[in-house]
């Protein structure tokens, strides 16, 4: 094997001890595959991949991106992120090739992946047993543990984007025990993560795999709807804590009154949609560019204090203000941030890339559960990370990549 595919391979071993480590990790893997990429053009005097429906498509959306950035309230911020973007969409590109090329051992890569989620998942067993993990760091919140990402709460995410692809790659899915039993533990450790938008993603995904992808028999399906069932119950009542973590209200309001929907708009939740709607209406049709929210929502604070004052007016209660580094959700995000005709263009490209041609391929369980995890990315209320940033993209292509990868006789 050449030395470009020793690195590439490599990479693609250890790609998740790069995002445990941080965005830094995560950017120089990325930025070393897409070198890699751009040698061997170089080397073939060609434009790799060209041929490929995807790379017209991730041209289209990055050459879209650039020109929101352009458009944008603060254009430098909005370039500095969206200009290195193209990464991605090379890591998907090169990577497809590698592992449908069969440079790369499958099982091995599997296995890899699975000592690593299993390194961090003790992790965090161990924290919200000893309010620490193994190197003693504390987590900053006391009902959510980080485990190894330290004072980043972002581990309930990293497992829900690999647990699934894992388990795939490494177990026959015949085995209707291995299968129980795995998803019983991951669902034991991201419920303890306390992450409670990844905790519901992960139950529609399992969901998914069960009834719509697995070839067990009905009585086992049942069976297995009971068993997470009691699962659930036993950990909210395993973990006084938590169980509060995950019922309690998340609005801010001490009325009892409210509805679901007063509720949610009196939250902190709620107040970014409120900035994102006031920032839509203000920015109809383009947005006011990427990774501007944070720059934007202090303009709208008063606006949506007051709308939230309208529901409930009660003097002794904080209101939230509606700003943050992002609105915590990816319509509040697409639509105040790329407006209607940019949410249009994304929306589109998206549907060409995930689902035009879904019908004209036969596709493998590996595929069809990645297809389940890209969809929570547009499960609407749920709170979820910044789209475009480094973290939930790298969660999300990478599921993308396994989504349309084809593997044959393995």
């Amino acid at each position: 094997m050449n030395p470009t595919n020793v690195i590439l391979k490599y990479v693609l071993y250890f790609f998740p001890i790069f995002i445990i480590i941080g965005n830094a990790a995560i950017n120089s893997s990325i930025i070393i595959v897409s070198l890699l990429y751009f040698f061997n053009c170089f080397l073939e005097k060609k434009i790799l991949f060209l041929e490929t429906k995807e790379f017209k498509f991730f041209l289209y959306l990055y050459l879209y991106l650039l020109l929101n950035s352009l458009l944008s309230e603060d254009i430098k911020s909005s370039l500095i992120r969206i200009v290195p973007y193209f990464k991605f969409f090379i890591f998907v590109l090169v990577y497809r090739n590698f592992i449908e090329t069969k440079k790369i051992d499958l099982k091995k890569l599997g296995l890899i992946w699975f000592l690593i989620i299993i390194g961090l998942s003790i992790d965090i067993i161990y924290q919200s047993i000893f309010s620490h993990n193994l190197l003693n760091y504390t987590s900053p919140s006391e009902v959510r543990n980080s485990g190894l990402f330290m004072d980043e709460l972002v581990a309930g995410g990293f497992l829900l984007a690999f647990v699934f692809i894992i388990y795939n790659l490494t177990i026959k899915n015949n085995n209707n025990l291995k299968l129980i039993l795995f998803f019983i533990f991951f669902i034991i450790v991201i419920f303890l993560t306390g992450e409670r938008s990844n905790f519901l993603k992960y139950i529609f995904i399992l969901i998914g795999v069960y009834y719509f992808i697995s070839k067990i028999n009905f009585l086992n399906k049942i069976l297995s709807l009971f068993t997470l069932i009691s699962v659930i119950i036993l950990l909210m009542n395993s973990f006084g804590d938590f169980k509060n973590r995950y019922f309690s209200s998340i609005s801010f309001s001490s009325s009892k009154n409210l509805n679901y929907i007063n509720s949610y708009l009196t939250s902190e939740y709620g107040s970014h949609t409120i900035s994102a709607f006031y920032m839509f209406k203000d920015n109809l049709f383009f947005g006011v560019g990427n990774k501007n929210f944070r720059r934007e929502c202090s303009k709208y604070s008063d606006k949506v204090i007051q709308f939230q004052k309208k529901i409930d007016s009660n003097k002794n209660r904080n209101y939230a203000s509606g700003c943050s580094n992002h609105p915590h959700q990816i319509y509040n995000e697409l639509l105040s941030e790329h407006g209607l005709i940019g949410s249009f263009i994304i929306f589109f490209l998206f549907y060409q890339l995930i689902f035009k041609d879904y019908c004209k391929k036969r596709r493998s369980k590996l595929n069809l559960v990645c297809l389940l995890y890209l969809l929570t990315y547009f499960i609407p209320i749920l709170p979820s990370g910044s789209f475009f940033s480094t973290l939930t993209s790298t969660f999300f292509w990478i599921n993308y990549l396994f989504y349309i990868v084809t593997i044959k006789n393995r």
